[in-house]
């Protein structure tokens, strides 16, 4: 008697495929960047709204408000460290937004340099803790003298301007990559440019309201992503 053996072949679920795992990690991190983006916007005018208040514009009156409330100081500076940190992340990940090769080069150029920019602008805000420390430790004189000297060092007025030229116009960028490759459209740009204008110029509520809307970029934009997490998932 013969015993015929019918191979069997196993299928394995579509799930434990390394092709699925690598659809759904893109997928995580294109909604994780756009919740950061967003989130980003929304710590910084939080920060800006909490920043303690100053008598005028000198070095000597910015120390003073720091050191007259340390708890104030603190909250302010760790919601613009935390900002710039998401925003860092943020950008990275709206690079992945441009498909095609339209826009793409103004993209990368504009995410690379917001994310740098935002990465300096982190290590900035450590004077956010120190300089109360200069007010109530030194004479007034002395805690100007001391900042000045250090701000007015060659390597942290580079490590300052850097931030500023990065930080505040990489997003810009950015968003006119997007706007190039279709990805949002060309009048959300400008608002880019407007917070900062908002938060100096206007002040107040109004401009704290006004800084919100000028946001607008980056909701948009993080939505966008949380939108590409949801096909790649």
């Amino acid at each position: 008697m013969t015993t015929s053996t019918t191979p069997v072949t196993t299928t394995h679920a579509a799930t434990d495929s390394p092709a699925a795992d690598r659809g759904s990690a893109p997928g995580l991190l294109a909604g994780l960047g756009g919740v950061a983006l967003a989130a980003s916007s929304v710590l910084f005018v939080a920060g800006a709204a909490t920043s303690p208040p100053q008598d005028d514009a000198s070095a000597g009156a910015y120390i003073e408000s720091l050191g007259e409330d340390p708890f104030l100081t603190g909250l302010s500076a760790n919601l613009f460290h935390y900002s710039w940190v998401l925003a860092a992340f943020g950008a990275i990940a709206a690079i992945g937004l441009v498909r095609g090769r339209r826009g793409r080069a103004l993209t990368v150029v504009g995410g690379l340099a917001a994310a740098f920019g935002s990465i300096q602008f982190t290590g900035l805000l450590y004077s956010d803790w120190v300089l109360p420390a200069l007010d109530h430790q030194l004479s007034a004189g002395t805690a100007v003298s001391v900042f000045e000297e250090v701000t007015g060092a060659p390597s942290v007025a580079i490590w300052l301007l850097s931030a500023k030229v990065f930080g505040l116009l990489g997003f810009p960028l950015l968003y006119a990559g997007l706007a190039r490759a279709g990805v949002i459209a060309w009048w959300l740009v400008p608002l880019s440019l407007l917070p900062m204008v908002a938060f100096g110029v206007v002040g107040g509520l109004l401009g704290v309201a006004l800084a919100v809307a000028c946001y607008a970029p980056s909701y948009v934009v993080g939505w966008r992503l949380v939108q590409r997490s949801r096909i790649a998932a």
